[in-house]
């Protein structure tokens, strides 16, 4: 499961300033769990920015920041699934590769040649906290499952804007190219830069 992620203002202009501005306001573009980041609502034909806690409350785990695709349908996502929509812009994520020893190796995960990603999330609030929001997961696709079990439900904008609107309701592992590169761990250091091992698009 992605428990970290970063988020940077755009750079070059786009029709979602507004979540831009949103994102400068954030104490520091790395996002952890129960860290501040962005969650972007609809309400009505306008896009709403707005800074949220990342992790939902849960009654057993201090709490869940990710919610998997095979549960929508039950339990605590049930009502943030029919009423609670959001997308979470990302500029990357990470990821840690378990190996025979109890060793991890984080990579870091990006779209290439873009300054942001879009991922699927729900959102609610946290009668402690304020509000908050979870990213959605996917199974992963053959070629990303080499790194990681889970996948973060990436889609574009087209399909983010009818996940909104309640068009779409169901996912599949994210086709495209993906950047995937070691770096050092975020969560005690700032991720090393390293060449780019680019995951192919699935045909």
């Amino acid at each position: 499961m992605c428990n970290a992620y970063t988020v940077r203002p755009r750079i070059t202009a786009s029709d979602h300033d507004n979540v831009s501005e949103a994102v400068s306001r954030l104490p520091s573009p790395l996002v952890r769990r129960l860290g501040q980041g962005v969650a972007v609502k609809q309400i009505g034909d306008e896009l709403i920015p707005e800074i949220m806690r990342w992790g939902f409350p849960h009654p057993q785990y201090k709490s869940v920041n990710n919610a998997r695709t095979e549960s929508l349908k039950r339990g605590m996502w049930v009502e943030p699934m029919a009423k609670n929509r959001c997308l979470v812009p990302i500029s990357s994520f990470y990821e840690w590769q378990e190996l025979p020893g109890k060793f991890k190796i984080p990579h870091e995960v990006r779209l290439p040649g873009q300054e942001w990603l879009w991922v699927a999330g729900l959102y609610g609030v946290d009668e402690r906290g304020g509000p908050c929001y979870a990213t959605i997961t996917t199974e992963p696709t053959p070629e990303f499952a080499r790194i990681h079990d889970r996948l973060l439900a990436i889609v574009t904008l087209e399909d983010g804007l009818a996940f909104l609107q309640g068009e779409m309701s169901t996912f599949t592992p994210y086709r495209g190219p993906l950047d995937v590169r070691i770096c050092e761990s975020p969560l005690k250091a700032k991720p090393a830069s390293a060449p780019p091992a680019q995951v192919p698009a699935k045909k």
